[in-house]
């Protein structure tokens, strides 16, 4: 069945994360992603290997799934001219690229405007394109640190100077592809495409809209998971209703409280609240994450185990849904992917094709798209000019 976006095709000129982790969405809704890579390939292939790694990196096989992989070498003219009938013949250009680059191959908004006007030509900088930072680059644990999603992090755990886990990368590459089928859309309707450009430190600051209501009120959001018998469980007490109220004395051990006037009614057990929260807790506390998930779930939103990313995997709700799959790559073997989770009835996404190897669609793409011959291609090999 086709995808939502199969009538899109997108020339990718992303590297790393952020720029990838966009097209990668787009990829998953069925737009054909043309991957441009230069010859010693996108260097997230080997970020976070050892040297004598045969494969590529497990985040680049996750996030270019879907992807045709062209080698162009953007130091020809030849190779910045394909690029160009590549880019005329697109919907959408998505790069993430520090500002200048692709200036300095004419291959900018300004530049490609008027080469191809339904072009969206999606970008992602560090900063922004103005202000004082403008030129500086970015990267996914620099942008956390200056979002304040760092210096959060430390106050909640209390271990400053620690890593910080955080959606540096992510939050602007879900902004970026967001920002293009809203131009998508508007194209329909005036028919001109337009430039999109999304901050990376903005994008994650709108992400921290908790942390942000702490800050200008002062009111904690959330709690603390708690200790329990076998691990940690994140507890929160819901309203109880009369409903839930004699199932919940019940499971705790507690029946006698049923005749407790602080808790004869709604409202009463929302006046007594923290002492029937630490009755609660002090019988989660004898017990495991599974006894008080199996207990509470069925009562209300109690909250939900701690779990590892391998209790994850293997957690039954995940299996049942094949929220991940395997798809055998052609270098890395067997690999473990997450499927799309933007389900749509008619048009579904998916993952049709694992990452590509360096180049593997050069001769296929050039050969469609652009109709060269076999001999064509085989000289601009031996110019150095694809691969």
């Amino acid at each position: 069945m086709p995808g939502a976006l199969e009538d899109v095709r997108v020339i990718d000129f992303t590297h790393a994360l952020n720029g990838p982790f966009c097209t990668m969405l787009l990829g998953h809704l069925g737009a054909e992603i043309i991957k441009i890579e230069p010859p010693s390939g996108d260097g997230f292939r080997r970020s976070w290997m050892p040297r004598e790694a045969g494969a590529d990196a497990y985040e680049f096989l996750w996030i270019n799934v879907n992807k045709k992989s062209v080698v162009l070498n953007l130091k020809s003219e030849r190779g910045i001219d394909l690029a160009r009938q590549l880019i005329a013949r697109a919907d959408v250009l998505v790069e993430n690229y520090q500002k200048g680059t692709m200036e300095r191959f004419s291959l900018d908004y300004d530049s490609l405007k008027d080469l191809n006007p339904r072009l969206i030509y999606a970008c992602s900088r560090g900063y922004g394109e103005w202000g004082p930072y403008a030129g500086y680059g970015n990267t996914a644990q620099s942008n956390n640190s200056m979002t304040g999603w760092t210096h959060t992090s430390w106050e909640y755990s209390g271990a400053a100077g620690t890593k910080a886990l955080g959606i540096g990368d992510e939050a602007a590459g879900v902004s970026m592809a967001l920002g293009i089928l809203a131009a998508l859309h508007a194209r329909e309707r005036t028919g001109a495409g337009q430039k999109i450009v999304v901050s990376m430190q903005e994008a994650v600051l709108g992400f921290m809209i908790s942390s942000m209501h702490e800050y200008f009120t002062g009111n904690p959001v959330g709690n603390r998971p708690m200790q329990v018998a076998d691990g940690y469980f994140t507890l929160r007490m819901p309203e109880i209703s009369d409903a839930v109220w004699p199932k919940l004395a019940r499971l705790i051990g507690q029946d006698g409280l049923l005749e407790d006037v602080r808790f004869a009614t709604a409202a009463a057990r929302r006046q007594n609240r923290s002492e029937l929260e630490k009755l609660i807790r002090e019988w989660a506390q004898r017990k495991t994450r599974l006894e008080i998930w199996e207990g509470l779930r069925d009562l209300g939103y109690f909250g939900a185990p701690v779990l590892s990313f391998r209790e994850v995997l293997e957690d039954p709700h995940i299996k049942e849904r094949q929220a991940f799959i395997e798809r055998d790559h052609p270098t890395a073997g067997p690999t473990t992917l997450l499927a799309p989770w933007i389900h749509l009835s008619k048009t579904p996404a998916g993952i049709k094709d694992v990452a590509p190897v360096l180049g593997q669609h050069t001769d296929e793409v050039l050969g469609r798209l652009l109709e060269l011959t076999a001999a064509e291609l085989g000289e601009l090999r031996a110019q150095g000019v694809v691969q």
